[in-house]
Formats: C-alpha cells, structure tokens, sequence
C-alpha cells in the first residue's frame, strides 16, 4: 500500500534550489564587505579601482538578492487555482489499533491531539470546523486553512478509512444545490481498509486549501459516516472554476502497491 502524504510537490524542488542559490549570494556580499562587515560598500583594502569594481558588484549581489527574495516567496504564496476534482486528501492515525482489520494499509502521522479551550472546539457532538482565523500554508506554496474534527461526544468515534484517507470531501452550493469539487478514489484492495478510532476529547487536524476561481461559491465539508448519514462543516464564502464540478484529478497506479486507479 501507498504511505499517505508521501509524495513530493516539485515546486519544493525550486524553492530549496532557489533558497540555495540565495544563500551563496548572500556569502559573497559578505565577502564583498571586507575586512568591517558593518561598513557596506567601503572595502578596506585595493585600490580606488578595486574599491569601486567591488562597490558595483556588492550593489549588483544586493539587487539580485532582493529580486529573487521579492519574486520567490511572492509567488510561492498563492489561493489554489484549479479545474478539477481534487482526490480525498485528509489523512488520520487512530487513538485505538483496529484489531479488526486485515493489516497493511497505508498509514499516517496524524495523530489525534487533546482538545483545548484555545481553538475553541468545544461544540457538543462530533464537529467538523473550518477556522479561516487559522491561516497554513500548503507545499511551501498554497495558502490555506486549518480544518478540525473533534469529539466532544461521551464516546469513542469509529469512522471508515482508506489507507487511512477518511471519507470527508468539500462540496459547494451552486445553482441552487450541494455539489461536490473532491472524490474519494476506491481502492481494489480490501486491505486498504479498515477503521480509525478519535477518542473522547480529541481531535484531528488538517491544512486544506484556499480555492480561487471565476464562480462565487459557498462551501462546506462532508463527512460519510455510513448509507445516507453524514455530518457536515460550518460553511465559508470562496470561489473555483467550473472544471471543480466536473473533472476528476485522476491517478496513474505505480505499481501493484497501489491499488488505486482515479
């Protein structure tokens, strides 16, 4: 089975390239200084030509510098713009091991945590919360928010898993019905699942993503708790393209570890 959460974004790739190439600018415009670091721009040492050719190198190094830092991380941080169906993407790891299940799923490192007064979780019931006050970023790239599910029930939750990818996906109000924008990709594999336990007075964190797009929307997330029951998130005012309503991210299985197809 797949691990969850163990693929790479390759813009993760240019932004530590990137951060390297900085950090060598940054050691030669130290060079640059001389022999008093706090002096810029004024050499101890050559001649009146030296000094002036190490001045224009020192001030070319300081505007590379701040060009690339302005453009990188300007760029980094942007709202999601896609035109399709995202795949089920919110991984847990149980508080209890399913002693029921057939072993050798895909495993996560999201484990429950104790709920406290400070994210203001305390709702009776299982909730699922979208806190917009919460801001993350996702892949050193996407802006995005925080998203909870917490038990404040009197007993231990049991909900359905895939490699432990949980049944949640968003959905938005559009022409006048809820519609989902994820899908939740189905596995050959009957060891892929199995059951996750929350605990009393825990809860699970996730980052999901800011959408962007032509179409003013609300949206909401879903949780399948079994046939025709479901638990649903408050709703926050966002946008997407029509795409997210109609195409489905798709997926290339790697081998027979994967037993996913779409």
């Amino acid at each position: 089975m797949t691990t969850a959460n163990s693929t790479s974004h390759p813009m993760r790739i240019l932004y530590f390239a990137t951060i390297n190439i900085v950090e060598k600018l940054f050691l030669t415009l130290k060079l640059n200084l001389g022999r008093n670091p706090h002096v810029a721009y004024l050499p101890s040492f050559g001649s009146n030509n030296q000094r002036h050719h190490n001045m224009k190198q020192t001030t070319l190094t300081t505007a590379i510098m701040i060009l690339l830092s302005s453009t990188i991380f300007g760029q980094l941080k942007k709202d999601l713009n896609i035109d399709f169906m995202l795949r089920g993407h919110l991984y847990v790891k149980s508080s209890i091991i399913d002693s029921s299940a057939l072993g050798g799923f895909g495993s996560s490192k999201n484990l429950p945590k104790k709920i406290n007064d400070s994210l203001n979780l305390n709702s009776n019931g299982l909730l699922l919360k979208i806190d917009t006050t919460q801001k993350t970023l996702i892949n050193d790239i996407y802006n995005g928010y925080k998203f909870y599910i917490a038990n404040n029930t009197d007993t231990i939750v049991k909900l359905r898993a895939s490699d432990s990818r949980l049944s949640v996906i968003a959905e938005v109000f559009y022409k006048g019905k809820w519609k989902p924008i994820e899908y939740l990709p189905s596995s050959w594999c009957g060891n892929s699942y199995h059951n996750v336990y929350l605990k009393q007075n825990e809860y699970w964190e996730f980052d999901i993503p800011k959408f962007t797009g032509k179409i003013k929307v609300k949206l909401r997330y879903k949780l399948i708790m079994g046939i025709d029951k479901y638990l649903y998130s408050n709703e926050i005012l966002t946008s997407i393209n029509k795409g997210q309503l109609e195409n489905k991210e798709g997926h290339k299985s790697n081998g027979i570890m994967d037993p996913y197809n779409d």
